[in-house]
């Protein structure tokens, strides 16, 4: 795919650090949340919370930064939120209490608000069936950072204070700018002028398209149940189940694999392939796994097998669904896909608190998470066979020669 693109392929190397340097930094502490409430005197609910401030920090610059990398270009935009990530990561290891640790947690997740900008300058660069593909292997920085981000950070404190996990996250930070710096194209400047009431009939235009609301929508909910594995496993895994590090990092490892092996499918697929039946099949296959969970919640091996077959139904419909999504508004893409991370962000840190409240009232147990999946299960796979339906209605009827 990248032979005649073989510029890009430096620049896509490097973005795909900087992501994952961002998703590290996360799961790389998970582990440790348990030491880290208790050496502030926190409470098991700051564990998920934590992590939905990380997201909302997210959600925080979206709806600012698509103009203006239209206007001063995507990569200054991208180059200055790799380095907020890097100075909001250095404050981390100084904080004193459990509101500052969560404070610093709001601000570094803000560099997550900058991913959006890398994810634009493919779809701007790339076909459809290439888009689709390289979205899903740029997909698996945010699974395969839960497969490798719990073994680094137990080994990590294994040895070392958990804040030296925020010194490792900070060194890979700056070696992303570096490598920004010198490969990263400018990308289109769509808007060299500022036009206020331009961008916010476009914006306006963006959130008024059913199909691309409706699609994030789905996309958001869809996952929400992963993200709240990431940060509701530490007290369900350790606390509940008094299970050991080693059982936690294999639950992990497991569930998200099935993320990364159905992405193995996609590349190889012909170009030929249909988005919507890619859509079709793997939210059957998700809804068949969350069903399955749910019912093996009592065993531990059953449900994450359940849970690895989610997960690869999940990484089967989700490229083609954010791609639709994406394609539907005819807007800019800077700005829809930060139309699309702005919601994205609100929905998977509301969804957070919700499993998280859930959780709580059942005192973390791995009933409460898997029965609670049930019924979203449901909803996500009526949601994605309407979205094929309405996206196939507005696909132009096939031509027949007289």
């Amino acid at each position: 795919m990248f032979e005649k693109r073989r510029p890009l392929l430096y620049f896509s190397l490097f973005f795909i650090l900087y992501e994952l340097t961002i998703y590290l930094s996360n799961d790389m502490i998970m582990p440790a949340m348990l030491q880290v409430v208790k050496d502030y005197q926190g409470a098991p609910r700051h564990i998920a919370l934590s992590l939905s401030l990380y997201i909302l920090g997210g959600a925080s610059l979206q709806i600012f930064l698509g103009p203006i990398a239209d206007r001063v270009g995507k990569r200054k935009v991208m180059l200055a939120g790799n380095a907020l990530f890097a100075l909001a990561t250095l404050a981390i290891p100084f904080t004193q209490t459990i509101g500052e640790f969560l404070a610093a947690r709001f601000f570094q997740g803000m560099g997550t608000c900058f991913i959006f900008i890398g994810y634009a300058m493919i779809h701007e660069l790339f076909e459809d069936k290439e888009a689709v593909k390289l979205t899903a292997i740029l997909s698996n920085t945010g699974i395969f950072a839960p497969l490798i981000g719990p073994v680094v950070g137990s080994g990590i404190i294994s040895v070392l204070h958990w804040k030296y996990i925020f010194l490792i996250s900070l060194a890979l930070a700056v070696v992303t700018w570096l490598g920004l710096y010198r490969t990263m194209p400018q990308g289109q400047i769509e808007a060299p002028r500022f036009d206020f009431a331009a961008v916010r009939r476009s914006y306006l235009n963006i959130f008024r398209n059913r199909q691309f609301m409706f699609g994030i929508f789905i996309a958001g909910i869809a996952i929400t149940p992963l993200t709240a594995w990431i940060g509701l496993s530490p007290a369900i895994v350790l606390g509940h189940m008094h299970e050991s590090y080693g059982t936690y990092i294999a639950y992990q490892c497991v569930i998200f694999s099935g993320f990364i092996l159905s992405t193995v499918m996609i590349q190889r697929l012909d170009k030929n392939f249909s988005m919507n039946r890619l859509i079709r099949q793997g939210g059957a296959l998700a809804l068949f796994g969350f069903l399955g969970a749910g019912l093996a919640r009592e065993n531990g091996l059953l449900f994450i097998a359940c849970m690895f077959v989610f997960s690869a139904g999940f990484g089967l419909f989700n490229g083609a669904l954010v791609r639709i999504s994406l394609t539907a508004t005819g807007e800019s893409m800077s700005l829809t896909s930060s139309a699309m991370s702005l919601l994205y962000c609100i929905y998977i840190s509301a969804g957070l608190e919700v499993y998280n409240l859930v959780c709580e009232k059942f005192n973390y147990s791995l009933s409460s998470y898997a029965l609670f999946n049930v019924p979203l299960g449901l909803v996500i796979y009526i949601g994605l066979l309407l979205f094929v339906r309405r996206h196939e209605a507005r696909q132009p009827a096939p031509a027949y020669a007289s």
